[in-house]
């Protein structure tokens, strides 16, 4: 029996200050005087693996519709209850290495046929990668294993639909080919935008400073229950 499993994270850039020593700010900042411009690398912190923290991995079965959220909070809990119809898990943890563990042996234990993401070999499979090895975890999969054109984790398929859906060009910013965030293609394709449950990716760093850790968690479930979604129609009528 098919089985497909849709992921995608949510992450946060490292505290500035307290996480980088005096010669690694001033690598890091170097040639940057404008207070302005240093704030904003100091968010673009979130976009890679050594200057950010993954803080949610939202896990998203096709065909069961069921849905996983494993988050960071100040204390561990397990729920099982429902977001729109899908039934789901949230599990917290309160150590960003204890959440990479437990998110590689589920890819371990489980014989998923087909993986999917949206822009995730250039997101969300090398972050997972390097963070882990950061925090002194070996992946138990290599998510970036395959070339653009045919992505294989083992036996698994790795659909990257942002890839899929430019044909594999993706270059032509004004053409047919051209790529769109997750909300645009979802509206277009008739599919419910993870965005109207009232948070962007954009809100994360924010909600995360006010604590606001489920709220995140159920955006990242809302994220993979889209692509998953987009995911079937992009079988349906474009997979050949």
């Amino acid at each position: 029996m098919p089985l497909t499993l849709v992921f995608d994270i949510e992450t946060t850039p490292l505290d500035f200050d307290t996480t980088f020593d005096d010669v690694q700010k001033e690598y890091l900042l170097r040639g940057l005087e404008d207070e302005e411009k240093i704030e904003k690398l100091k968010g673009l912190g979130a976009l890679n693996p050594l200057l950010g923290q993954c803080i949610t991995i939202g896990l998203y079965t096709v065909e069961q519709k069921y849905g996983a959220a494993l988050y960071l909070a100040k204390e561990e809990l397990e729920e099982v209850t429902t977001l729109d119809d899908m039934r789901l898990k949230y599990r917290s943890f309160t150590d960003e290495a204890a959440m990479f563990r437990h998110f590689w042996k589920i890819l371990e234990e489980n014989k998923f046929t087909t993986m999917v993401t949206f822009n995730g070999r250039g997101f969300d499979c090398p972050f997972l990668m390097l963070r882990s090895a950061v925090l002194g975890i070996r992946p138990s999969v290599n998510l970036m294993a395959g070339t653009r054109w045919d992505f294989k984790v083992g036996s698994t398929e790795h659909i990257d639909l942002i890839d899929k859906l430019s044909f594999n060009i993706g270059f032509d910013r004004a053409g047919a080919a051209r790529r769109f965030n997750l909300d645009f293609y979802t509206k277009a394709f008739g599919v419910p935008s993870p965005k109207t449950g009232g948070i962007t990716g954009h809100d994360v760093p924010i909600f995360y400073k006010e604590g606001k850790m489920r709220e995140i968690a159920e955006y990242c479930l809302r994220d993979v229950r889209a692509t998953g979604d987009l995911y079937e129609k992009w079988t349906e009528l474009l997979r050949f």
